[in-house]
């Protein structure tokens, strides 16, 4: 082979390699969509902003209270979750009175409204304490017998 053929065997490598790298670059930008990420993470904002409407913003006392009664005889029974004594996002304790502090519907857990709690739950979407979700997962509904199978095993 001369030395022509030979570099113009090389140059024609090298350009098969740049169109496959370009034609990779393309078909994997088509693949990340980002309005429809923006849109996914508009459309969690929401959900966090419907989840914490202005029943959620209460007074330390009354989160206290709400918290308490939330027990159930289940976790009396195994052992009762005492209330969160600080915030968990700025570690100081919680006032008494007018100290307005946001509940999450879920756990019952509650932060100081003034620590940033709504621009965590934006960013992560779960309780800075326990990780719950911001809603109480709904229950499902027991599965239905299947047919034909009984309910004797050896």
């Amino acid at each position: 082979m001369t030395p022509d053929a030979a570099f113009a065997l090389e140059l024609a490598a090298v350009a098969v390699v740049v169109v496959l790298i370009v034609a990779i670059v393309v078909a994997s930008a088509g693949a990340c969509d980002p309005p429809a990420a923006a849109g996914a993470w508009r459309a969690a904002v929401h959900d966090v902003e419907r989840a914490l409407g202005p029943h959620t913003l209460v007074t330390s006392e009354q989160a206290k209270a709400a918290f308490k009664s939330r027990r159930t005889a289940a976790a009396e029974e195994e052992e009762e979750e005492e209330a969160p004594p600080s915030c968990a996002l700025c570690l100081s304790e919680y006032g008494s009175g007018d100290e307005r502090v946001r509940v999450l519907p879920a756990c019952g857990h509650y932060f100081h409204a003034e620590c940033g709690i709504d621009r965590w739950l934006r960013t992560r979407g779960t309780c800075p304490y326990c990780r719950a979700g911001l809603r109480p997962l709904p229950e499902c509904p027991p599965m239905p017998p299947r047919a034909g199978v009984e309910g004797h095993f050896d």
